[in-house]
C-alpha cells in the first residue's frame, strides 16, 4: 500500500487540528444530466449554443450600438454596403487540420501529412455561420490566429459586391453576472492539484504525494503551518489521477486495476482530513468525451464510506461558501493552443471569459457528447475561482471584468511532474503555489 489508508496503524485523523468548513454545492448538474442521444447529429449543440448567445448578445449590442444598426440574419442580407449586425459563430479554415481524408492517404494517392501537433498556417481564414448559411469575414478587428472554431459573436460590419462581409467592430459576449462574494472574517483556503499519474511506471513523484498528505494531516511544519492548514476546507483534484496528459501511452485494462488501489487509498486518506472532489481527465478511465461523467464508485471501495468523498464531473462547478468556482482538466485549454497562436494558458483562460465558453472547440476538435438541447459549456454565472488541471506550470492572475467582476484565475500544475499544488485563499482570493519535494 503506496498511502496510509483509514485501516491503517497510523491514522490521519488521530492528529488533533480544528477543521474549518464552509458550506457546499454541487452545481454541475448540467453536466451529469446532459442529452447522451448519439443518434443525433452535432448541429444541434451548435444551434443551441446559437440560440443561447443570442440571447446573451442582443442586450449587450443594444447596450454598445444602441439600436443604430439592424440586427440581421445571414438570410437577410439584402442590401449591400450596408452597415448591418449579425450574431454568429465563428469557423476557421485550415489546410493543416487532421482530416478523415489525410488519414486515408493512401487509397486517395496523397501525400500523407507529417504529423503535428499545432495547426496553425499563414493561410488560415475565418467565416461566420448561423444556422442556415456562412459568410466569409474580412476584418483587422478579428485576428484569425486568436480565436477558434466555436466562438459565438456579433460583428458590425457590411456585405460588398464580393458577398464578403467586412467587420467595422466586434462585439464580444463578455463575462457573465457574477453574485456579489461573501466577506470572510477569516482565511480559508481550497486546494486545487492534478496530474498524480498513479498509472506512470516511475514511481518518483509518491514520496512527493505522501509528503502531501502528511503536511496536510498537520504531521509536518510548524504550527503556524498547522493552524493554516486547519482553514483548508476544500480539495479538488482537476482529473489525472490515473494518468496525466504528458503521459503519450494508453492505459491498458492491468494499468488501471494496478494503480486503482493506489488512487483508492489516496482519496480515502485525503478524505479523512477534508472533503475531497476528484474528477476524471483525459487519459483516466472514464468515457472521453466531454463532459465527462464521474468515476465509477467501484473502482474506490475504500474513499466512497467518506461522505466527504465525491466523484465529479468534468468540467465541474461548486460553491463553496457562496464562492463559484468553475473548472476542467485542461482539455479545453490545450486545443485552442493547438489550433491558434495563443500559448499562454492564463490568456487563453482569459479569453474563454471573455467568449462566456469553458470548451468552444467542443465539438469540433474536442470530443463531447452529441447535446441536442442545450450547449452545457456555456458560462452561465461569472466564476469567482476558475481553473484548468495538468498545466506544464503553476500560473495565476486576478482577472477584473467590466461590470466589476472579480475572478482567480489558476493553471493548475501537473503534480507528477512538477510536484506543486496550489493554494486559494477564499478571504482574500490571493494564490500561491507550494512544491513537495
Amino acid at each position: 500500500m503506496l498511502f496510509t489508508s483509514p485501516n491503517d496503524k497510523k491514522q490521519f485523523t488521530t492528529n488533533q487540528i480544528d477543521r474549518q468548513t464552509l458550506t457546499y454545492t454541487d452545481c454541475s448538474k448540467k453536466f451529469y444530466q446532459v442529452s447522451r442521444d448519439y443518434s443525433k447529429q452535432y448541429a444541434h449543440i451548435y444551434s443551441a449554443r446559437l440560440n443561447t448567445f443570442r440571447d446573451i448578445l442582443e442586450p449587450i449590442i443594444k447596450h454598445k450600438w444602441s439600436n443604430k444598426y439592424k440586427v440581421l440574419k445571414l438570410c437577410e442580407l439584402r442590401e449591400k454596403n450596408t452597415l448591418c449586425v449579425i450574431i454568429g459563430t465563428l469557423f476557421k479554415l485550415q489546410q493543416l487540420k487532421p482530416s478523415i481524408l489525410k488519414e486515408l492517404s493512401d487509397q486517395l494517392e496523397i501525400i500523407p501529412q507529417p504529423a503535428r501537433n499545432h495547426f496553425v498556417h499563414e493561410t488560415d481564414s475565418i467565416v461566420l455561420e448561423d444556422e442556415l448559411q456562412r459568410i466569409k469575414l474580412t476584418s483587422n478587428c478579428i485576428d484569425v490566429h486568436e480565436v477558434v472554431t466555436g466562438v459565438v459573436v456579433a460583428i458590425l460590419g457590411s456585405e460588398d459586391e464580393d458577398g464578403i462581409f467586412t467587420i467595422k467592430d466586434v462585439c464580444w459576449p463578455g463575462c457573465g453576472i457574477q453574485e456579489p462574494l461573501p466577506k470572510l472574517d477569516r482565511d480559508r483556503y481550497i486546494i486545487l492539484l492534478s496530474g498524480l499519474n498513479m498509472a506512470s511506471k516511475t514511481a518518483d513523484h509518491l514520496f512527493s504525494l505522501n509528503l502531501f498528505l502528511e503536511w496536510l494531516a498537520g504531521f509536518c511544519g510548524t504550527t503556524q503551518y498547522q493552524e493554516e492548514i486547519s482553514n483548508i476546507v476544500r480539495i479538488i483534484v482537476a482529473g489525472g489521477a490515473f494518468a496525466n496528459h504528458t503521459n503519450e501511452t494508453t492505459l491498458n485494462e492491468s494499468d488501471v486495476i494496478a494503480a486503482a488501489e493506489s488512487v483508492d487509498a489516496f482519496s480515502a486518506a485525503v478524505s479523512t482530513i477534508a472533503p475531497l472532489d476528484l474528477m476524471p481527465g483525459i487519459k483516466d478511465p472514464s468515457g472521453i468525451m466531454l463532459p465527462q461523467k464521474p468515476f465509477h464508485y467501484c473502482l474506490f471501495p475504500k474513499a466512497v464510506e467518506f461522505k466527504s468523498f465525491n466523484r465529479v464531473s468534468n468540467p465541474y462547478e461548486c460553491d463553496i461558501g457562496g464562492f463559484l468556482c468553475l473548472g476542467t482538466s485542461g482539455e479545453p485549454m490545450k486545443d485552442i493552443m493547438k489550433y491558434s497562436k495563443l500559448d499562454n494558458q492564463l490568456e487563453i483562460m482569459k479569453r474563454t471569459l471573455q467568449w462566456r465558453h469553458i470548451a468552444p472547440t467542443c465539438p469540433d476538435t474536442v470530443s463531447c457528447t452529441p447535446c441536442v438541447d442545450s450547449d452545457p459549456f456555456t458560462i452561465s454565472n461569472c466564476p469567482a475561482v476558475y481553473f484548468s488541471g495538468n498545466c506544464s506550470e503553476f500560473a495565476t492572475e486576478l482577472f477584473k471584468g467590466e461590470d466589476s467582476q472579480v475572478v482567480r484565475i489558476v493553471c493548475v500544475p501537473d503534480f507528477c511532474d512538477t510536484k506543486t499544488v496550489a493554494i486559494v485563499n477564499l478571504a482574500n482570493l490571493e494564490c500561491h503555489s507550494m512544491i513537495f519535494l
